[in-house]
């Protein structure tokens, strides 16, 4: 919705690109109503942002750093990342799909790991929810489906400050990530700095 904030997404859209039953969306949609974060329109049966949203979501042609700038600049932050926290570390842009991974650091260890640049993840995944929302420094979690598996992303905003350039990824242990867990504010602190410190370097990047 973000990404398209005049078009809206129309609830059947919503509801099969979130993978939830319609009751469920129904409910989520209304709690976000009364908030004031998300319009319906029940004749044409389409959400749209509401006005927290609006003010800082981009047109889709509002220009941004080249996805190749992102990653240079993001590469060095992003290899301190993973020796910092000791997790695989995701840098990912918008897709129409969900989310983009362009670059992937394996974390610091030596098990079998899988190259994932190129993976489209999708707009339940940490990432692309962050990439939806406003741009603002919150952390997004989601669980994988063992203990193992669990990411944290936070934005890494353009130079403006309001929009997004990337989303930066930490993969790891549900025990260090959930935000419920004793270890997840190092490991936000972390992802947070890193972030910010990449935004800083996309100053006077060419855009897009």
């Amino acid at each position: 919705m973000a990404r398209e904030p005049e078009r809206g997404v129309s609830f059947r859209r919503l509801t099969a690109s979130l993978g939830l039953p319609d009751h469920t969306v129904v409910d989520v949609i209304s709690g976000l109503r009364a908030e004031g974060l998300v319009e319906y329109d029940a004749g044409s049966g389409t959400c749209r942002p509401g006005e927290p949203f609006r003010r800082f979501a981009g047109p889709a042609t509002a220009t941004r750093p080249d996805c190749n700038d992102v990653r240079a600049a993001a590469m060095i932050w992003a290899d301190g990342l993973a020796a910092r926290t000791g997790m695989s570390v995701l840098l990912a842009v918008a897709h129409s799909e969900g989310a983009q991974v362009i670059h992937h650091v394996f974390r610091p260890d030596n098990r079998p790991q899988r190259l994932a640049t190129g993976d489209v993840l999708p707009p339940t995944s940490a990432p692309a929810r962050v990439l939806a929302g406003p741009c603002d420094d919150r952390c997004a979690y989601e669980e994988g489906t063992g203990p193992e598996e669990a990411r944290l992303a936070t934005s890494v905003p353009c130079p403006d400050g309001v929009r997004h350039a990337a989303a930066l990824c930490l993969t790891g242990p549900r025990r260090l990530l959930d935000p419920e867990g004793a270890g997840a504010r190092r490991c936000e602190e972390a992802l947070r700095d890193a972030a910010r410190t990449v935004s800083s370097a996309l100053v006077g990047a060419p855009a897009r």
